[in-house]
């Protein structure tokens, strides 16, 4: 009888006979955590798996959405009872990355819950706090899920002004019902820094800016702005966000003329450019990033009319600020029915980094809906369910970050 050791090594053996395509294959669906490990196997796996993550280092696609409910989130009970879900839109038939997220979970005391956030080129951001507290006022958690890396941030030590006479039945942490709230955004570039950054903007309930702090995984601590934000800045629309040209785009209006302007904001939180937005275009519904460049949508001030739309600019010449009416589609062939605001029937969560596909999920049923420029067509990619929260694009970054250097 062979002896165990025998066999595990017959086996390593005979998988080198099979042809590098298919070996290529079933590694590639193995995460780059695991791949490292395997190096070990032979000389030929070593080699083959070293060029696979060298190639798994570049630039991917979009590879689905994370989501979760409002019955999954964790307020009101233990944080365990968390379930995150994804959606493949590659048609995998298995998930490159575990979406449980289970190695931050286990981080995690029973008194703590934490929200999906926000990503950007691979990294999600989380918030995290106390069970019965209103906002995240542990902190964040930034993750890589390809490679099951993290780390803690700390807590800015931001906290909502509390409105003399706010009864506990107007508390809401949207900002909806007289409460302050943050919004915070993620910045990562690996083409030119193996660390992340983060923005988080204070605002009052009627959205207005009234701080700006930013944390640098480098040095590990929060800094104030180094340019002034305040209320006369205007109010910033919860829109989505674009990284482009190395800097976060983000919508606001001006607080006395009304002025919709897309603003420019580099890692330190400094106003690095403020673009204009015409009132003719209409009401921002959406702000993006796709093929390299500055998307926005809006949705024209025609309620009135038999055929609202739905309109798609691109910021062809960013320099000079030249912007292209790319597409433009009626509500009624978008939604099935017209609809007066898309805050209410609908809300666009994505829109695709290398084709021209946005994708939007109906607020009446819950179904996340793809809709194609160049087709036309809307399909369903997946009935969501009520109350859903958090629908996060997912690209893959599967190269490991100094970021995340102390945490495995």
């Amino acid at each position: 009888m062979d002896r165990p050791e025998t066999k595990r090594g017959a086996g390593a053996a005979a998988s080198l006979f099979l042809p590098d395509d298919a070996v290529e294959e079933i590694l590639s669906r193995v995460p780059a955590k695991s791949l490292c490990r395997f190096k070990c196997v032979s000389k030929g796996w070593r080699g083959l798996i070293s060029d696979l993550l060298r190639r798994k280092q570049l630039p991917q696609t979009l590879e689905g959405f994370f989501y979760y409910a409002y019955s999954d989130d964790g307020y009101g009970g233990s944080p365990r009872v968390v379930q995150w879900r994804f959606i493949n839109t590659l048609g995998r038939s298995v998930t490159l990355v575990d979406p449980s997220f289970s190695f931050l979970l286990e981080q995690l005391t029973r008194t703590e819950s934490i929200g999906l956030v926000q990503s950007c080129n691979g990294l999600l951001l989380f918030g995290r706090k106390r069970i019965l507290d209103k906002y995240y006022s542990l902190g964040y958690m930034v993750c890589n899920p390809a490679t099951e890396q993290w780390a803690s941030v700390p807590s800015s030590g931001w906290t909502p002004f509390e409105y003399p006479g706010l009864s506990d039945s107007e508390e809401d942490d949207s900002g909806t019902g007289h409460r302050d709230f943050t919004v915070t955004y993620l910045i990562f570039d690996p083409a030119v820094s193996s660390h992340f950054q983060l923005v988080q903007f204070g605002l009052d309930w009627t959205s207005n800016v009234r701080s700006c702090n930013t944390y640098s995984s480098e040095t590990g601590v929060w800094s104030k702005a180094a340019s002034k934000w305040d209320l006369h800045d205007g109010t910033m629309s919860v829109v989505g966000s674009a990284f482009v040209c190395g800097m976060l785009h983000l919508s606001t209006t001006l607080f006395y003329t009304g002025q919709q302007l897309i603003v420019a904001v580099d890692g330190e939180g400094r106003k690095c450019r403020t673009m204009s937005w015409s009132e003719d275009h209409g009401d921002a519904v959406f702000i993006g990033q796709s093929q390299g460049r500055l998307h926005y949508m809006t949705q024209p001030d025609n309620n009135n009319s038999d055929t609202p739309e739905l309109c798609v600019w691109v910021l062809e010449y960013y320099e000079a600020e030249k912007w292209v009416l790319k597409h433009r589609v009626s509500l009624l062939q978008l939604l099935g029915r017209t609809c007066c605001r898309a805050t209410f029937d609908y809300g666009v969560v994505a829109i695709h980094p290398d084709r021209s596909v946005l994708f939007f999920v109906q607020h009446w049923d819950g179904k996340l809906k793809s809709y194609g420029m160049d087709s036309n067509e809307v399909c369903t990619v997946r009935s969501l369910g009520q109350g859903t929260r958090s629908v996060v694009p997912y690209v893959p970054y599967f190269a490991e970050s100094l970021a995340f250097a102390d945490k495995h």
